[in-house]
């Protein structure tokens, strides 16, 4: 069920614009209608999320996301203007509070909203109207995987100071992300050490030894997706593959794959560098890509030659890629904190985990209680982690 959410339901500030813009609380199948609105706001995002890109969400909903999903849509006049997945979870603290959390799953990195530019101020302000309203089973908000420093949170951060919303942050940490400036020689000398290019270069003579290598980028065509399906090939040869968590395990996370990555309609978001050697490849990253941000989402390489470091090899020959050439201005590493990845990027951003109580008279103990259960929750989260990483041996 589709809901439309009219101005009059929600308490606005004297600068709100709720004459001309509406909300509606979308389900799975109103998100999948949107048509070429949904693209147009994806190209005029403050911040660019490829993940909650149309195509990549069609995806994973197809194919992966079983769960009951539920998009805060806001529309001026015609236009698409703010555009939000949510999740229910009932149980994330046994059953207590109903938490409605910003869509993730094992293949997003980021829940930043889509929030049209041209309009930031009634956009974010009808988002957080309606976070504070019952219709959404919630008024206490998880957005994970959240870039604190980019403009969303700026923007969200000054609204939500106005009306006197709590937010608390949780594990933040440094995300390696490569920006498109100085030249490739100089960026190898400044961000990657010495020993490191000493072995670059000693891995990529002993890889010509073995034959013609070769460095390939495709974005379109049959290209592409024999570029997929070579990489889904190579990643299930591996580790991912002998644990089962390979995307080519399963038919369902195979046809994710197929339909995230390959040609819908004649398009993709996404870009393959591939390495070869004597035309096979041996290493390939998948890079999902709106406006002047790439998402590097997937990576493999053939075990066959994980002594001469192809994977790292293919990493050198992205970074002079975006330094030298016009396809991107930055590169977003969609790691974790610790990453090897960020000894060879020039940059990171801070990313973390925002809990919110969204009603703006919200009772200060009751955030700080909901703050405390959080942190509990992740500490105990963190213990059984340990341990079953200790049990693995």
């Amino acid at each position: 069920m589709n809901m439309a959410l009219t101005p009059k339901a929600f308490t606005q500030d004297a600068m709100s614009t709720a004459d001309v813009t509406q909300t509606h609380i979308l389900d799975r199948a109103g998100l999948l209608a949107l048509g070429p609105e949904w693209e147009e706001l994806v190209e005029n995002a403050l911040e660019e999320n490829a993940y909650y890109s149309r195509q990549y969400c069609t995806a994973l909903l197809n194919h992966i996301e079983k769960r009951p999903l539920r998009a805060i849509a806001v529309w001026r006049d015609s236009n698409l203007i703010a555009l939000w997945p949510f999740v229910s979870d009932r149980l994330h603290w046994g059953g207590l509070v109903s938490l409605n959390k910003a869509w993730t799953t094992d293949y997003t990195t980021t829940s930043i909203p889509l929030i049209d530019k041209r309009w930031v101020h009634e956009a974010l302000c009808a988002v957080l109207d309606t976070m504070a309203a019952t219709v959404t089973g919630g008024d206490v908000w998880l957005l994970p995987n959240i870039s604190l420093d980019g403009a969303v949170n700026s923007s969200l951060k000054a609204e939500m100071s106005k009306r006197g919303v709590p937010s608390k942050t949780f594990d933040p940490f440094e995300r390696a992300i490569l920006t498109k400036r100085g030249t490739f020689d100089d960026h190898m000398k400044e961000h990657v050490s010495k020993k490191r290019r000493k072995d670059l270069r000693r891995n990529r003579k002993r890889l010509d030894d073995l034959g013609k290598v070769t460095w390939t980028a495709h974005e379109s065509g049959p290209e592409l997706d024999t570029a997929i399906d070579a990489f889904l090939k190579i990643e299930a040869s591996g580790w991912k593959g002998d644990r089962g968590t390979a995307l080519d395990c399963t038919d369902a996370t195979r046809a994710f794959a197929k339909e995230a990555f390959g040609l819908t309609n004649g398009t993709s978001i996404t870009r393959a560098d591939v390495l070869r050697l004597d035309g096979n490849p041996v290493a390939i990253n998948l890079t999902l890509i709106t406006g002047n941000t790439g998402f590097t989402i997937k990576c493999a390489y053939d075990d066959a030659y994980k002594g001469q470091s192809v994977g790292l090899l293919l990493e050198e020959e992205m970074i002079r890629s975006v330094l030298e050439d016009d396809w991107i201005e930055r590169l977003d590493s969609s790691a974790v904190s610790g990453h090897l990845i960020t000894s060879f990027w020039n940059d990171t951003i801070e990313i973390g985990d925002i809990l919110i109580d969204a009603r703006t008279a919200a009772a200060p103990t009751r955030f700080r209680i909901l703050s405390w259960m959080e942190t509990i929750r992740r500490a105990l989260r963190a213990t059984a982690k340990d341990l079953v990483n200790r049990l693995r041996g």
